[in-house]
């Protein structure tokens, strides 16, 4: 009996090790699919920060500036949740007893537009010397996850047409996939701040596809790779 347990056991061991070698040395193709696209934003976020200034010899108050801006804003048919306030900034208070300065409050806000085109209707609206600054935060797309998923089916299509078109070449046939991992590189934002020390809000202009501006807007930039291997039957 001892004997024909030990036997049953060598047995088993010796299948164990040719059933791990044989699947060692299963054939099999490792290729890599890309898919990329560019998109115009519809989603831009802007910053801008108004200042207090003087106009004939009277402060013009960060009140009255916002009231101007918030005008604008509904005037333009900007949706109250994409107008928000970011930050309120002022002269320190230990400068101005020092300089008997008067203080200067500036506030900085957040306003959503579909297109740049839109926020020149809003600037042109306000009066030019309130605003410090005006620049682009951030932007996206509202169907962006929509074209990453359609852009990461491409690349493994891709992954795949190139395993089948390889394995042709040698009389091979591509069989199940047997692993599959992947990759996406998304462009970053620009940050590009006009400041009307600098840049006059006039010669703010951008190219967007619906006229011949002089500067072009960047887009967003999607590309995914697929790491895929398949088994050659």
């Amino acid at each position: 009996m001892k004997y024909l347990l030990a036997s049953i056991f060598i047995i088993c061991t010796i299948a164990s090790v040719f059933a791990q070698t044989t699947a060692s040395y299963q054939k099999k193709i490792s290729v890599t699919g890309t898919a990329e696209m560019e998109i115009v934003p519809d989603e831009i976020y802007f910053r801008v920060v108004l200042k207090e200034y003087q106009k004939d010899k009277i402060k013009v108050l960060i009140e009255d500036l916002e009231k101007e801006l918030n005008q604008a804003v509904l005037a333009a048919g900007i949706a109250k949740e994409d107008f928000t306030v970011e930050q309120v900034n002022g002269l320190s208070w230990s400068r101005k007893r020092k300089d008997d300065a008067e203080l200067y409050n500036s506030k900085s806000y957040i306003i959503k537009v579909s297109t740049p085109r839109k926020m020149d209707e809003i600037l042109n609206k306000v009066n030019a010397e309130s605003i410090y600054s005006i620049g682009i935060r951030n932007y996206s797309h509202s169907k962006i996850q929509e074209y990453k998923k359609q852009l990461k089916i491409e690349a493994i299509k891709a992954a795949k047409d190139k395993a089948t078109y390889l394995l042709e070449a040698i009389n091979e046939k591509i069989g199940v996939a047997i692993e599959i991992s992947e990759s996406d590189n998304v462009s970053q934002v620009s940050q590009a701040v006009y400041s009307n020390q600098t840049v006059s809000r006039n010669s703010m202009t951008y190219k967007d596809g619906s006229d011949d501006s002089d500067i072009g807007f960047q887009k967003i930039k999607l590309k995914f790779q697929i790491n895929a291997t398949f088994a050659i039957q």
